[in-house]
């Protein structure tokens, strides 16, 4: 490794563990604008660091009510503030060492895994590492990655065929083109489709590859296995110990949500909802007592912020929440179950 090596490994090291100064980080984000590899190179570190460290009652509600009463107090508010607590941390020195060690081995693994990429014709790389990320292919067809994941694009996309390798979950709208049809490699499956929508949740760490079709059709297969066609609202699983496959018409209403910030809830526990809420927006949220976990509600939300989720979701059933360092603290007393 050269000396311009260890210096840029060195800034990675720094901006992971969160100690780069705005200089070093203007010249990390220089470096990366100066060559498209160098952009691949960092998005693909980070990328592996993420990947190292990733029944009840129906209750009478009043939901419309309850957003009613969080405008009139969105109006009404200013931006909540939060307090800080003093966190007992490695010494700079320690935590930068440690980074770096880490940078190191990942950059020596991250070389080899392009090495390999480039062997089997893979041209550009798309990663999503802690938020969400929306991108749009030659062919128009949108992609939605939900977080810690990494979508490569073949060369000569768009030519005979239009080919994909995914590792995490994403959201496929594909536009319609029968004559060049669309595959989406996973670690052990295949699917592959010439113009319809569908979500593969594809995770190393995982036994199970899962496709949800939203609309029209696909075919999901193994080299080995003709495997089976899924329909619109139909759900696939690939067992990657057994290889086989199976098919089911239950399928969970927010698989998307990530993609569209949509979601449906009915007779749902609390504990269950902030479960797949925190899930897309990455937010902590903590019950000051276990009963309250045990809350149900029926409610939906189309493209709303966490906060108002929160405040409507705790004004329906008469609850309080406060917001400090990050969190969020749902109180109050149990639900009524009369």
């Amino acid at each position: 490794m050269n000396e311009e090596s260890k210096h840029i490994d060195l800034l990675i090291a720094r901006y992971i563990s969160g100690e780069a100064s705005e200089k070093e980080k203007h010249e990390l984000e220089q470096w990366m604008r100066n060559n498209e590899a160098n952009k691949k190179y960092f998005e693909g570190i980070v990328f592996a660091d993420k990947q190292a460290v990733s029944s009840h009652k129906i209750v009478k509600l009043n939901v419309d009510k309850a957003w009613d009463s969080v405008h009139q107090k969105m109006k009404a508010n200013g931006q909540q503030t939060t307090s800080k607590t003093k966190i007992r941390t490695m010494p700079l020195w320690a935590r930068i060492a440690a980074a770096f060690v880490v940078i190191t081995a990942l950059s020596f693994f991250f070389i080899m895994q392009i090495e390999k990429n480039n062997s089997t014709n893979w041209a550009d790389t798309f990663a999503a590492v802690e938020s969400v990320s929306s991108h749009v292919l030659p062919d128009s067809s949108k992609i939605t990655l939900n977080s810690n994941t990494r979508l490569q694009v073949a060369k000569g996309y768009g030519k005979k065929e239009r080919r994909l390798e995914l590792a995490g979950e994403a959201f496929f709208e594909v536009a319609h083109n029968a004559d060049k049809p669309f595959i989406v490699e996973t670690s052990n499956a295949l699917v592959k489709v010439t113009g319809t929508s569908f979500n593969i949740k594809n995770f190393d760490a995982d036994s199970l590859v899962e496709v949800y079709v939203k609309t029209g059709s696909v075919l999901f297969f193994t080299p080995e296995n003709e495997g089976i066609t899924l329909m619109a609202g139909e759900t696939g699983i690939y067992n990657k110990n057994n290889g086989a496959f199976s098919k089911t018409q239950q399928s969970e209403p927010n698989t998307t949500a990530y993609a569209n910030r949509v979601f449906v809830f009915y007779n749902t526990s609390l504990k269950e909802l902030f479960r797949q809420i925190s899930k897309v927006y990455g937010a902590e949220i903590l019950f000051d007592k276990p009963e309250i976990a045990a809350c149900t509600i029926t409610v939906s939300f189309t493209d709303n912020d966490i906060g108002t989720i929160v405040s409507v979701v705790t004004e329906t059933l008469n609850l309080s929440y406060s917001f400090t360092n990050g969190q969020y603290h749902i109180f109050g007393e149990a639900c009524s179950t009369d």
